[in-house]
């Protein structure tokens, strides 16, 4: 699996909220950093959590992690990646339970259409 997830400060954050991407490449037990990008939704003036998003497809990621994602984030990602909530956890903390199986899917917003992250 091939999961981005969007950080800031060491702690998962909303998709156009984190400072940074960070993706991973997870086989079985073994999980491998493979690349961390500045986020592309902190220069966006809208929809910037699907910029993000966005990126993180173009790199092939088959899944997220995020804090929170609003609805243009959940119809970006439908049918392309799985979605993991992971509100107030570090990155570490998140892929543990990713690879436990503890973390919660979702497929529908945590939030509404008119979110600002400010």
């Amino acid at each position: 699996m091939r999961i981005a997830i969007p950080v800031t400060r060491g702690r998962v954050d909303g998709p156009g909220e984190g400072e940074e991407v960070l993706i991973y490449e997870i086989d079985g037990d073994e999980i491998k950093l493979v690349e961390k990008y500045e986020n592309p939704a902190l220069k966006a003036t809208a929809a910037r959590g699907a910029h993000m998003l966005k990126s993180a497809l173009d790199k092939g990621v088959n899944a997220v992690i995020v804090a929170e994602i609003g609805p243009p984030g959940v119809r970006l990602l439908k049918g392309k990646a799985k979605i993991f909530l992971a509100e107030g956890l570090t990155v570490e903390e998140a892929l543990e339970k990713l690879k436990r199986g503890e973390l919660q899917e979702i497929d529908k917003p945590t939030h509404d259409e008119h979110h600002h992250g400010f």
